[in-house]
């Protein structure tokens, strides 16, 4: 029998990237010398930087050919997906979704 981790999926929309970076500051490593950065994957977790998702209005639009299109537009925020496996900094992303996390409808990116 195999020995299955359980892993979960959160989905964060954040006002802008530089409150991205502040939020997700559980996930950085800072070396002995040199900047702090995003620890993107590790054995216990993946981070997927979507950033600004852009989605059709409704409205269609027409080209100088005459060609229709839909138009599309920003949706607010700037988006972040995190999976985690087990209980690998559960607490840390748990926190961080209580204040940034959005449940979409169909999510734009999701893990395979």
């Amino acid at each position: 029998m195999t020995d299955y981790i359980k892993k979960q999926d959160f989905y964060f929309a954040f006002a802008g990237e530089a409150e991205a970076d502040t939020a997700l500051q559980p996930f950085y490593y800072q070396p002995e010398e040199g900047d702090a950065y995003l620890v993107k994957h590790s054995k216990g977790h993946s981070i997927a930087i979507i950033g600004v998702i852009h989605e059709a209005t409704g409205v269609m639009l027409t080209d100088a050919d005459g060609n229709e299109y839909p138009e599309i537009a920003p949706v607010p925020g700037w988006h972040i997906n995190l999976r985690i496996l087990g209980d690998y900094m559960r607490a840390e992303a748990e926190a961080i979704d209580a204040e940034y996390g959005v449940e979409p409808a169909t999510p734009h990116r999701t893990w395979l």
